[in-house]
């Protein structure tokens, strides 16, 4: 339904979903409080005076002010949710992600292919970023396009992410469907969406009334060419409200960091001990300027404190040399009153350090409250356990916890790509755009490199079959090759030629030494980088030779061929071996001679 100016101008006046956009943007101001790694308290004055008002009901004054002389941009937090993000990363590597799109022709499908990369920048700008805006601002909103003056033979729409708190107001269905949206823009001015038109007014100078219609598109979509870019609503009660992954991890965030700066405090005290002692007896007296000592500090005839030239006291020339000089804190002990009584029990100079429970308890804790962040969000089997030892049954319910909260987070990824792509295809091609088809995956490099190695270690000692072995070898090679295709290729190539995959040189060896392997095949195993070598001089690489052969008829080939570069360097050898024999024969012969 599109909307009339009547309605515009009290939507202007009466925005009704002016609370709901408040809420937004405190949540997201949150998220960014632990997220953004900021320098300044004005990028986060805000939640930053929420954080320390909490702090202050928690403290007696004196702490309160020291805890906030340790109130340090960057914040600890920002450091655990990186790396709850580099976890979370991995959704953007799939084995198996994918995207088709049909149109009538296939020049339009390759136009698209063009414009896709060229002009929209796709798919980096969802790794880029639609990566950062999910981080801080899950609740901003998807505006597909078009600009003022069409340039070319077809229209170039474009998208963009709008901050929730440039919205005034809007109508949504389910949380996520937009009905029609109403937005600033520069140079006081405001643009309405709906399921007609793409509109721009000009605002009076209070910004509350239309002075003028600037552009008007009819778009011909049937929708609104805008949706909410985060599809996970925050509870049932706040469906507009979006939640991203560490949403529910704010409250934690903000124990960690009081916990991460009260360590602060306590470290503070912990490297200075505190020293007590009886009260100095000292009765230093001056007789030429009437100085005298009083608790360590000169007083003059007059009683007045002696005051150096930088400010500092002066100090008692005789029992001063007696205290502390290096770090800590010296309190004085009234010596007991024997003449009451009082027996003299004490040690005359004790040293009261921080108890080392207390400095562990801190570490400790500091400790479980990161882990226990980043294993919520990212799943069991994060990087926080690598060091514990787990079995096979743990390291299988570890990989589903972390696929599914990756595929709980394409998910969104996927429905937000769809509708703008398939937005920005209808209003370029219209009815020549037939539909699209939109996979992030399911297959997931969930395990790094180094926790492969050691599920492929603990597999072959326990004897797993060849096959099993293959796949974790799949794996390691993928994750460790997946930014450079060209190397993946050549590796997994590899991996189909060489003899014995699993099994060591010293392993083929005394396996040899037993007839039990293939003699050839020992000696390609023995030789393998310096036959691949070989052949790639004699031919070509790898990668391109066979290319119009089968990846089968392309590995048996090769492989031949290296077989007969080991048959070569053996008939090379015995001939060698018989030419030497004749040799020696013959001298064997010459000297009986």
């Amino acid at each position: 339904m599109a909307l009339e100016l009547k309605q515009i101008q009290e939507i202007l006046q009466k925005p009704k979903k002016a609370q709901t956009i408040r809420r937004a943007d405190l949540l997201q101001k949150r998220l960014r409080f632990h997220t953004e790694t900021n320098i300044l308290l004005s990028d986060s004055n805000m939640p930053t005076t929420v954080f320390l008002d909490w702090v202050k009901t928690l403290l007696p004054k004196d702490k309160y002010n020291i805890f906030l002389q340790l109130f340090k941009f960057p914040l600890p937090t920002s450091a655990v949710v990186e790396d709850v993000y580099r976890e979370l990363e991995r959704v953007f590597y799939s084995r198996n992600s994918s995207s088709s799109y049909q149109f009538t022709t296939s020049e339009l499908e390759e136009d698209w292919a063009n414009y896709r990369i060229n002009n929209l920048h796709e798919p980096e700008i969802w790794k880029t970023e639609g990566w950062k805006k999910m981080q801080v601002s899950p609740n901003s909103v998807l505006i597909v396009d078009l600009p003022a003056e069409q340039n070319s033979f077809r229209p170039e729409p474009y998208f963009y992410w709008l901050e929730i708190t440039d919205v005034i107001d809007y109508e949504t269905c389910d949380g996520t469907c937009i009905h029609w949206i109403v937005f600033r823009q520069p140079e006081n001015r405001v643009a309405v969406f709906d399921d007609t038109y793409i509109r721009v007014y000009e605002l009076d100078e209070n910004k509350l009334k239309i002075k003028a219609l600037v552009t008007e598109v009819e778009h011909g979509l049937g929708f609104c060419p805008a949706r909410f870019f985060w599809s996970t609503k925050l509870n049932e009660k706040s469906i507009d409200l979006k939640k991203n992954p560490i949403t529910k991890e704010l409250s934690n965030l903000d124990w960690y960091l009081f916990f991460a700066i009260s360590k602060q405090h306590l470290d503070l005290y912990a490297p200075y001990p505190i020293y007590s002692a009886y009260e100095a007896d000292c009765n230093f007296e001056n007789n030429e300027t009437g100085d005298y000592c009083d608790g360590g500090f000169l007083r003059n005839e007059k009683g007045e404190y002696k005051v150096l030239a930088d400010g500092t006291y002066e100090r008692c020339p005789i029992c001063s040399s007696k205290r502390i000089t290096g770090p800590g804190s010296f309190v004085e002990v009234p010596v007991p009153n024997q003449a009451e009584g009082v027996a003299d029990m004490r040690n005359p100079i004790n040293i009261t350090t921080i108890d080392k429970d207390s400095l562990k308890y801190n570490v400790d804790e500091c400790t479980r409250l990161r882990d226990d962040i980043i294993i919520s969000v990212v799943g069991s089997g994060g990087t926080v356990s690598e060091k514990e030892a787990i079995n096979e049954t743990q390291v299988a319910a570890n990989f589903e916890s972390k696929t599914s909260v990756l595929n709980s987070l394409k998910t969104n990824f996927e429905q937000a790509q769809k509708f703008v792509e398939d937005t920005i295809c209808k209003l370029r091609y219209g009815s020549d755009f037939i539909s699209s088809s939109i996979s992030w995956g399911t297959e997931f490099y969930v395990f790094t490199v180094t926790e492969l190695y050691k599920k492929y270690e603990t597999a072959k000692k326990n004897g797993m079959s060849e096959s099993e072995l293959d796949a974790i070898v799949q794996q390691i090679i993928e994750v460790e090759y997946r930014n450079n295709p060209q190397v993946l290729q050549r590796m997994l190539i590899l991996k189909q030629l060489e003899p014995y995959p699993h099994k060591t040189l010293d392993e083929v060896l005394k396996l040899s030494e037993k007839n039990l392997l293939d003699p050839k095949k020992v000696l390609l195993k023995l030789n393998f980088s310096s036959y691949i070598d070989r052949f790639e001089r004699d031919n070509i690489n790898i990668i391109q030779f066979g290319a119009n052969k089968t990846l089968k008829e392309k590995i048996s080939v090769i492989n031949k061929k290296l077989l007969d570069y080991v048959t070569e360097d053996q008939k090379a050898a015995a001939a060698g071996a018989e030419g030497a024999q004749q040799r020696e024969g013959a001298a064997s012969t010459s000297q009986e001679s």
